[in-house]
């Protein structure tokens, strides 16, 4: 028999509206009055509050103090900086290799790519971030190094606003953001690591609305590139 998941009202109901702004039910520019929905989920506006705190944390939404609240897009500025942060991170873990246990590390991300696919084709983008999330875990597990890995745990909450912001402006469907997956599966079931290292690179740099041209000259910025690996390394050593 499966766990229950126990969890209290404001995240109850921040799971929910999660839900309905990852799979755009709830677009962009969409108000949602505190009243409203504490007469829709029969809950207090204060419970309404805690929840819309947890999701302006995520960068879902912006709070407009003592009036209403607003479904919105991250930044392409933003996106990029996440996007670049997780980079730097996933390749300084894999840097040295896969480590003893490759095969199972195939068949973990196998796995998980065959989740965001079934989300992908249910129209699920919450499903797909959470399934996305674990594909890219596997990898920074590689390494075993705590320190990178909490610094690179820090960024999973911005996830969903990243994907379903970077998703519409380049106006690419679900099964088109799992198949961008498809390049570094392989490269681990190949064991081939310069791969790997150049799909992370494409994975999170080459698919930008800004074009190649523009990555192509922040790859060439040595002070910033070096600095962030070099700082994920010293992390990852602690």
């Amino acid at each position: 028999m499966a766990a229950l998941e126990h969890v209290s009202l404001p995240e109850a109901v921040s799971k929910a509206l999660r839900r309905r702004i990852l799979n755009n039910e709830l677009p962009a520019g969409t108000r949602l009055v505190e009243a409203n929905l504490a007469a829709e989920f029969g809950v207090s506006r204060g419970t309404i509050r805690d929840a819309m705190r947890s999701l302006q944390a995520e960068g879902l939404i912006a709070i407009v103090p003592r009036r209403y609240s607003v479904v919105t897009r991250m930044s392409r500025e933003d996106a990029e900086d996440v996007l670049f942060a997780r980079y730097a991170l996933e390749d300084a873990s894999v840097e040295n290799g896969f480590g003893p246990h490759r095969r199972d590390l195939t068949r973990a991300l196998r796995l998980a790519l065959d989740h965001m696919s079934v989300a992908a084709r249910t129209d699920d983008m919450d499903a797909l971030v959470e399934s996305d999330t674990r594909f890219h875990e596997l990898l920074m597990d590689v390494s075993g190094r705590r320190r990178l890995k909490e610094l690179w745990s820090m960024l999973n909450s911005q996830m969903g606003a990243l994907m379903r912001a970077e998703i519409e402006r380049q106006d690419i469907g679900l099964l088109d953001a799992v198949e961008r997956h498809r390049g570094i599966f392989e490269a681990v079931n190949d064991a081939d690591l310069p791969r790997l290292r150049a799909e992370l690179a494409d994975h999170y740099m080459g698919h930008s609305t800004e074009g190649p041209d523009h990555h192509a000259a922040r790859a060439q910025q040595p002070s910033r590139a070096a600095g962030g690996l070099a700082a994920a390394r010293q992390a990852g050593a602690g």
